[in-house]
């Protein structure tokens, strides 16, 4: 999943948002925990991404949409996700 600048700013406004609402933690440099969100969401989507390709490339030989290849596919995709600690 590619996702945007902008999509990616957005969420991590979000989390922000909710973690001082909810008052889950004190943060002394705003900009700081802004920039720290903005760089594990485009961590964790970059991940997602490599496992996503790495599922397909197990894959290459089936037909897509095929029911096979849709159960292999969550297989795939929950074990490379359990592999990586994700």
């Amino acid at each position: 999943m590619s996702l945007s600048e902008d999509r990616i700013s957005t969420i991590a406004h979000e989390i922000i948002s909710c973690i001082w609402r909810d008052d889950l933690a004190d943060v002394s440099d705003d900009s700081r925990a802004l920039s720290r969100v903005k760089q594990s969401l485009e961590a964790f989507f970059g991940s997602v991404e490599e496992i996503e390709a790495a599922v397909r490339a197990k894959l290459r030989n089936k037909a897509p949409g095929s029911r096979d290849y849709d159960a292999l596919y969550q297989k795939f995709y929950h074990d490379e996700m359990a592999r990586r600690n994700l």
